[in-house]
């Protein structure tokens, strides 16, 4: 019972940070408004673009980590291993979306993604601080995953926040007339 929760719990943040950056996966052409002019998506192609690698970078390593990481769920220690480096992933993927440039269009939603996943992050460091000195399953460990679970725990606050901040920004992509699917993973 206790791995499958942890499975969950960590799937769903290596998922997660797989989505902090998965903002383009579609067709990001350039449209024109039928006069020969560009309309607002020509503005975001480059961004999307950008946020499009940053996506397919991290996609490859963060499914590395989660096959790597079957065995985890089960023991605090490699528990610790697999938050430790969704964390770096996640806050690499950050970096790198706080180095582009957002079109008008997208700035709130691009702020808000920021934001979102800087929260997951945060939410990260709680969990591996929850788990400094479990060393053994048991009930301490148990007491970590339900706490971890719980509706109003810090890391379903940012799941939540995140996932809104999904919906924001495939909001700005329909708005900008760049044609991508955005997908939240949770």
């Amino acid at each position: 019972m206790k791995s499958q929760l942890l499975w969950t719990i960590l799937g769903a943040v290596l998922v997660l940070m797989l989505g902090v950056a998965a903002a383009a996966c579609g067709d990001d052409d350039k449209e024109t408004d039928g006069n020969g002019g560009a309309t607002p998506g020509a503005d975001a192609e480059g961004y999307y673009s950008d946020v499009d690698r940053i996506q397919n970078a991290l996609s490859g390593y963060l499914d590395d980590l989660q096959e790597q990481s079957q065995d985890a769920y089960g023991d605090p220690e490699k528990a610790t291993v697999s938050l430790s480096a969704a964390k770096t992933a996640g806050e690499e993927a950050v970096a790198d979306l706080n180095a582009l440039e957002a079109p008008s269009v997208a700035a709130t939603a691009h702020t808000d993604l920021v934001s979102g996943s800087e929260a997951l992050i945060d939410a990260l460091e709680g969990m591996l601080a929850g788990l400094e000195g479990i060393e053994e399953p048991g009930q301490e460990y148990s007491d970590w995953l339900g706490d971890v679970a719980q509706p109003d725990s810090e890391f379903s606050l940012a799941v939540n926040q995140l996932r809104d901040a999904c919906r924001g920004m495939q909001d700005a992509a329909d708005n900008s007339r760049v044609e991508i699917v955005f997908q939240c993973p949770i």
